[in-house]
């Protein structure tokens, strides 16, 4: 479950990503730096997993995963983690070999998810349900949502305001910080920044990327605090 959206700036990019998860999961770990023989990555861990759902290394490279929900009667337990796929693409120098990275994987050995990855105004979709990764030029801003209610429920009404408060936007970047924090009153379980009894938007992660600097910012959020102290 979550919602991530890009926007192109003059010299580079932005992406958000609102994770969504049930209030009972253990809180993610904050973003730290993880040396690689040649360069570094960033990115807040799952401590179930071990793994994370969006990131960013020395290189440029950005890589965000979103859950996808499969129908009823096609779920399945599988035996390796989700998590574990966005650090294994950081490991690689440019998109191109995170790409032919993410061709190689046995993605029956995963529940279902949809990838994405940017660097230097290129972008790469890759979802198993495709046949072939989707690669174009970041000249717009881009969503991407799920949600265990059902995919096709919630990615409609996102959508039109991702459209409204985004594209139709002056400011895209403004634009986007909003969008990541609007709740509907009236539904809040389909909101981007979304809440239910059971579920919850649980933290936001917010990567600067240009070709000076790189930003990671994080943001833990009251949904799963208020689990965690709960639980204390």
């Amino acid at each position: 479950m979550c919602t991530v959206s890009i926007v192109p700036t003059v010299d580079g990019c932005r992406l958000m990503s609102n994770r969504d998860e049930r209030r009972t999961r253990a809180a993610g770990r904050p973003p730290r730096v993880r040396p690689r023989e040649q360069s570094w990555t960033v990115y807040p861990e799952d401590p179930v997993s071990g793994g994370t759902w969006v990131g960013v290394n020395g290189d440029g490279l950005v890589v965000a995963l979103l859950n996808r929900t499969a129908p009823a009667a096609a779920r399945r337990s599988a035996p390796r983690s989700r998590g574990t796929i966005v650090p294994l693409l950081l490991s690689c120098a440019s998109i191109a070999h995170a790409v032919q990275v993410y061709e190689a994987l046995d993605v029956r050995a995963f529940e279902p998810f949809r990838l994405v990855m940017i660097q230097r105004g290129a972008v790469a979709v890759g979802d198993p349900t495709y046949p072939a990764t989707q690669t174009a030029s970041l000249t717009s801003p881009l969503m991407f949502t799920s949600s265990s209610l059902g995919d096709a429920l919630v990615e409609p009404p996102r959508r039109r305001l991702f459209e409204r408060l985004v594209l139709a936007a002056d400011d895209w970047l403004h634009g986007q910080a909003r969008f990541h924090r609007h709740r509907w009153t009236s539904r809040p379980e389909i909101s981007v920044y979304m809440a239910r009894e059971d579920a919850a938007t649980v933290s936001r992660t917010t990567i600067d990327v240009t070709s000076s600097a790189i930003d990671v910012a994080y943001e833990p959020l009251p949904g799963q605090l208020a689990t965690a102290a709960a639980a204390a």
